[in-house]
């Protein structure tokens, strides 16, 4: 196995930072190596030797943070950086490493940041509005435009804005060194209330996977030149449920043969088959063992899948049949030693 684990507890003060752990050769065992504290840290992502995260204080607003990976696996704070937003909530990096996005999902904006050679963030050169488009029907959580997802396509070239609350998927051409092109978007818009959250493509480029957050769905699309067109839609759900839920996360598995989603309420891991590119079919639903399954991820190793279930205050792991895509609950595995978790990647 290879790679570091990191993975970030969002409470607001002490605790709340980047946990940097390692999986271990005995199973359902992570050993901890290192903690950047980071009150309100939410999530996070790399380029090179560096991860930056995106960090909120209540009623103060929030931004990104920009952090070394030392050799010794510590982590160093570089700098931050206020997003000129409320409730910063996802961030990524531009391809060459030039720029850093983050996503503000309370005031459907997003920054855009030039970052420096020495990895830190060095100025925000943008800050992107999408107040002015519609909002969707559901008035309890779309009252306004809500941006909640900030990931570039696999080819690059354009950056995509998932915003839930007006039902759309914005994409933005960038060019090296220059940061994107705010008149230039194209956009992909939803069915309406379906609230998409994040957004993932496949290896190959051409296929993209929208969880749709209020429409507790996957939204599969085919994906060229900063187009996408919808292919499909498939519930997260169990049939006739009628719990109160919303989706939170997606992931492929390492040979993108499976597909996963996590839903928050009917507390749960969906669990399907990719048949062909943007052809889904549901096989499982997996008790997540645990409250809010905000972020899930797959382990370096590839054969353990981690769960965060924030208001458990818990990471669980489950083991993963690489052959038949089943999920098994790891008992007595769970990471309990910090609150709040949310994000979890690795490098």
């Amino acid at each position: 196995m290879a790679g570091n684990l990191f993975y970030s507890c969002g409470c607001a003060g002490e605790g709340g930072g980047i946990f940097l752990c390692r999986e271990t050769e005995t199973v359902g065992k992570l050993e901890t190596l290192a903690l950047a504290p980071l009150p309100g840290a939410n999530y996070h992502c790399f380029y090179g030797n560096f991860l930056y995260s995106t960090w909120n204080v209540a009623g103060k607003g929030g931004g990104a943070a920009a952090f070394r990976i030392n050799e010794d696996n510590t982590l160093t704070e570089l700098n931050r950086m206020e997003s000129c937003g409320v409730a910063t909530c996802h961030v990524t990096t531009s391809p060459d490493g030039a720029y850093l996005y983050a996503a503000n999902y309370l005031t459907g904006t997003f920054a855009e940041f030039r970052l420096a050679a020495d990895g830190s963030i060095a100025e925000r050169t943008l800050v992107a509005d999408h107040n002015r488009y519609p909002v969707g029907p559901r008035t309890d959580r779309q009252e306004c435009a809500h941006t909640h997802c900030t990931r570039f396509t696999p080819d690059g070239k354009w950056l995509c804005v998932v915003d839930l609350g007006v039902d759309r998927v914005f994409l933005y051409p960038y060019q090296a060194g220059k940061g994107i092109d705010i008149d230039g978007v194209q956009i992909f818009v939803s069915d309406p209330g379906d609230g998409p959250r994040h957004i993932i493509f496949d290896a190959a480029g051409t296929t993209a996977y929208i969880v749709n957050e209020l429409g507790n769905s996957v939204t599969c699309c085919s994906y060229s030149n900063g187009k996408l067109e919808a292919l499909g839609k498939y519930t997260s759900l169990p049939e006739n449920c009628t719990a109160t839920t919303k989706a939170a996360a997606i992931r492929f598995s390492p040979d993108e043969r499976f597909l996963f989603a996590s839903n928050r309420g009917y507390d749960s891991i969906a669990c399907y088959r990719i048949v062909k590119p943007g052809v889904l079919a549901l096989y499982d639903i997996v008790d997540a063992h645990g409250d809010s399954p905000r972020d899930i991820n797959f382990l370096p190793s590839g054969t353990q899948f981690a769960v965060s279930n924030e208001f458990s205050d818990k990471i669980c792991l489950f083991s993963y049949d690489q052959e038949t895509g089943k999920l098994s609950y790891l008992e007595g595995c769970d990471i309990t030693d910090e609150p709040r978790p949310l994000c979890i990647e690795w490098q």
